[in-house]
């Protein structure tokens, strides 16, 4: 289930909920997975160290497109206003264990944060962690179906994912980042 903006195809937009009513109807994550869901250190730090320093980025696009229509609202954005797009796979020792989708808007990258459009194979987390003064807005929640994402990102199209978003706010620019940990991940 995707749609096509700018010769970017994303993945459905999954129901995010606040602390408050996450997991009130329906199942909750283990306790082991909500102490990853609630971390609120660096996932890069975090996934690095559980991996043994076996941690890298896989690029899977970078476009600029509009953004889901919650996430230019969580944004402060315009309708019509174009954002880069970034996802990757998180992966441990080899294996992916996050899908993470992050959302910069136009005007976020500028300044200091121009580097942003060309992050590569750089986790955005180091950067994000490291910038002074960064305020990150509280975690929404999410639970999905594995056929929300890309058949290439999840191999077990039965699976539920469990995933968090939260926003960055840097020197007054936003930027948003979800992050999907998929079945290969054991927390």
């Amino acid at each position: 289930m995707y749609t096509r903006r700018a010769n970017f195809y994303q993945p459905a937009e999954p129901r995010w909920h606040g602390a408050s009513e996450f997991g009130l109807s329906g199942p909750s994550p283990s306790r082991a997975m909500m102490a990853w869901l609630s971390d609120p250190d660096s996932l890069t730090a975090r996934l690095r160290c559980k991996s043994g320093n076996r941690f890298s980025v896989q690029i899977l696009k970078q476009a600029w497109a509009l953004p889901h229509v919650t996430e230019r609202r969580l944004l402060g954005m315009a309708n019509r206003e174009w954002a880069l797009v970034r996802e990757v796979l998180l992966c441990g020792a080899g294996e992916p264990w996050v899908f993470a989708r992050s959302v910069m808007p136009a005007r976020s990258l500028q300044g200091d944060l121009t580097r942003l459009r060309k992050l590569d194979r750089q986790p955005l987390g180091h950067l994000l962690f490291n910038y002074p003064l960064m305020q990150r807005s509280p975690y929404q929640f999410c639970r999905m179906a594995a056929d929300a994402l890309r058949p290439e990102v999840v191999a077990d199209r039965g699976a539920n994912l469990w995933g968090r978003r939260s926003r960055f706010d840097l020197a007054g620019r936003s930027i948003m980042v979800s992050e999907i940990f998929l079945p290969t991940f054991q927390p």
